[in-house]
């Protein structure tokens, strides 16, 4: 069930009785800039560390002993043009502790004073900021983050694409606490708020809770998906002190998630290398040994594909010509139906399985919501039971390169002084 409470603030109840736990997840969108990413980065961080009502580590971990372990965290992620502040919450339904009441009068309370009743200070700010600053180092330094991230910077150059969901460590370095300040009011007050909540419950008890969380109405027009301009194929290379070459390659697709052959090119992505049945998977790295693994995802959102793996120094040129190969084999149309009927099946079974795990019934009600339709799982196996070889052959066709970034390990000297 969805019920917008406010205009802007959205209420997603799911009612399912094959979990223990019952899951809050609490979004709130806003237009995806740098400075923006950044600022909310941090003020995530900062919400679920501590609270005025609860603040200390040492107070925030009581409260939530005593409501039997519930977790609380935060997360932010990028919809395209929009930028994404998750806080989540987990806890035990309270059938399994005689609380039935209490307990969840007690979580959402607990909740509202996350929300509502933030702590801020210097010495709070500058210890998340060392934080975070420490984050993205070590994002740096993990070589298959660092080539994704430069993918993407070059592809989506001066679009969304290039924008890290937590912002960049040049703009981190300028922000003050009066920043986080007011990038807080702006997203109590001003983003777009979509709330999830799944677990064996009375929905209609349910959205009694729901609605003591007080959200002032608010004029909200976010952008979300959006394609990646093609722009002139570039090839970069680049070296780094890491033990393993690595290589991404950025396709567009010129679809996005809401268009109707997205469904298609969920297939084409399959086909191409999301499964062990996949082309990369069987040539790349089965038949020719290059690589431990190799992908391909949709970056659904910004009309874009990435391909990425690692292999020696020796076998980069190797590697992306046969990755090249793949891409071209299935614009020609050299996909078998038994292929096709295999990626079908695997996208269909994966499909199902996600309704077996919390945080992926979530993730679905999620992303509903943000594209406003009502596309249940079901509907969406049919639509992939419905694509044909000619519909992944068209898509296919519509791929196209918009950059190999190539990143090799430095040759290491074996020679000794003398």
């Amino acid at each position: 069930m969805r019920q917008q409470f406010q205009k802007g603030v959205t209420f997603n109840v799911i009612p399912c009785d094959k979990f223990k736990d019952i899951c809050f997840s609490i979004n709130f969108f806003a237009s995806n800039n740098e400075k923006t990413a950044t600022e909310r980065a941090l003020l995530a961080m900062m919400m679920v560390d501590r609270c005025k009502k609860y603040d200390s580590k040492k107070k925030m971990s009581k409260i939530c002993d005593m409501l039997y372990g519930c977790s609380l965290g935060s997360r932010v992620l990028t919809y395209g043009k929009a930028h994404c502040v998750e806080i989540r919450s987990r806890m035990i339904h309270p059938s399994f502790v005689n609380q039935k009441d209490s307990l969840m009068n007690e979580w959402f309370s607990f909740i509202k004073e996350v929300l509502f009743s933030p702590m801020f200070n210097e010495e709070l700010f500058e210890e998340n900021k060392r934080i975070l600053l420490s984050k993205m180092k070590r994002r740096e330094d993990d070589a298959q983050s660092y080539i994704i991230g430069k993918a993407f910077e070059t592809a989506g150059k001066n679009e969304p694409l290039e924008i890290k969901p937590r912002g960049s460590e040049k703009v981190l370095k300028t922000l003050s606490l009066s920043d986080i300040e007011r990038q807080y009011t702006s997203m109590i007050q001003k983003d777009q708020i979509e709330i999830v909540l799944c677990g064996n419950f009375d929905e209609n008890e349910m959205v009694q809770y729901l609605s003591k969380l007080s959200f002032s109405q608010r004029e909200t027009e976010i952008e979300f998906e959006y394609k990646i301009r093609e722009k002139t194929y570039q090839q970069i290379s680049e070296e780094k002190n890491q033990p393993q070459s690595n290589i991404a390659i950025v396709l567009s697709t010129d679809t996005t998630v809401t268009e109707e052959d997205f469904s298609v090119l969920k297939v084409c992505n399959g086909i191409l290398g999301q499964l062990p049945s996949s082309y990369l998977f069987q040539v790349v790295r089965e038949q020719h040994s290059l690589c431990y693994s190799i992908y391909s995802s949709l970056v659904s959102y910004d009309g874009a594909m990435i391909i990425t793996t690692g292999v020696e120094k020796k076998n980069i040129e190797k590697a992306i010509q046969l990755i090249d190969e793949q891409i071209e084999r299935c614009i020609q149309g050299d996909i078998s139906e038994e292929l096709l009927d295999t990626t079908k099946q695997m996208l269909i079974n994966s499909l199902r399985h996600s309704l077996d795990e919390m945080s992926s019934i979530v993730s679905y009600t999620l992303n509903n919501a943000v594209l406003n339709r009502d596309f249940p799982v079901e509907k969406n196996i049919e639509s992939i039971q419905k694509v044909t070889l000619e519909e992944v052959i068209q898509c296919f066709s519509k791929l196209k390169k918009a950059v190999t970034y190539v990143v090799s390990s430095m040759e290491v000297s074996n020679e000794q002084d003398q």
